[in-house]
């Protein structure tokens, strides 16, 4: 059942923020780069702004292999005076499903040489030993005032799967139980369409991922653009096919760095061959 709020969703979601900010609670913007995460970003600055609570926490994963513009992306978010940026690097591993034989990577992989990764980390960014992406935002990290909640701030929508629409539904609301570690999350533009997130970026001349303007000119629809780590599953294939094309040295990098890719994007099959393990060289 939808919920009529009289008001559109860029008020809407703006109103969900500057409440919490302004009962002085703790907000962290999870910020991967990609677009819902950028409005999320850009609606918590103005909710902050208002409510006097500048500069916010923004925390950023490093995943060492994303498009290319991704990282020069988050290099101009770390730069903005209304951002307090958190870059952290885990050395967490990654599913690669493109190679049978040795189906997980490292991120940043140190028994490997360094000129081997696909790029370096910023000077920015910090050592974690957290490997769990759900310990990131914790109150030993973000430490929030007696009585007062600690929110990780996601860019979640329900338009993109029916498992995520139920998800909202079965939390009864955009901010969810605390989870193990005390934190809630926080979906304040779960309403929100593809149409409404570019038509923000544009009315209000936000930056954003130039990953984007690329993936468009080789041809993907703007239903169907998306940042994520490519090797979890299959559906990252159609994405290395274009990037095979749009950033050949980047993708060359790629395949040195992970067997199996070149593999699955010329042929659609996954590697059966021998690989390197961690730490081989």
């Amino acid at each position: 059942m939808k919920l009529n709020l009289n008001m559109n969703v860029f008020d809407a979601a703006l109103n969900r923020l500057q409440e919490l900010y302004e009962q002085d609670h703790t907000i962290v913007v999870s910020q991967s780069g990609g677009k819902d995460s950028t409005i999320c970003m850009e609606l918590a600055i103005m909710a902050a702004d208002a409510a006097g609570k500048l500069p916010i926490n923004v925390i950023h994963r490093d995943e060492e292999i994303l498009f290319p513009n991704t990282y020069e992306y988050l290099d101009r978010v770390a730069s903005r005076p209304e951002v307090n940026m958190h870059h952290v690097c885990a050395g967490q591993p990654v599913v690669n499903v493109f190679n049978r034989n040795n189906p997980y990577w490292w991120i940043f992989d140190e028994t490997i040489p360094r000129d081997e990764w696909v790029r370096q980390p910023p000077e920015y960014a910090y050592q974690i030993e957290e490997k769990n992406i759900n310990a990131l935002v914790t109150k030993d990290r973000f430490p929030t005032k007696e009585g007062k909640d600690l929110l990780a701030c996601i860019g979640l929508r329900v338009q993109e799967s029916p498992n995520r629409r139920m998800g909202l539904f079965s939390s009864k609301g955009h901010i969810t139980k605390p989870n193990n570690m005390g934190t809630k999350y926080l979906r304040p533009i779960y309403d929100w369409t593809d149409g409404d997130v570019w038509k923000a970026i544009q009315d209000f001349k936000w930056d954003y991922n130039h990953a984007y303007d690329v993936m468009v000119k080789h041809g993907r629809s703007k239903n169907k653009l998306r940042i994520a780590p490519l090797t979890m599953t299959t559906a990252g294939i159609p994405d290395l096919q274009l990037a095979q094309k749009a950033w050949p040295q980047w993708f060359d990098r790629v395949c040195h760095r992970l067997d199996g890719i070149r593999t699955v994007t010329q042929f659609g099959k996954i590697s059966c061959q021998p690989s390197r393990k961690k730490g081989e060289t």
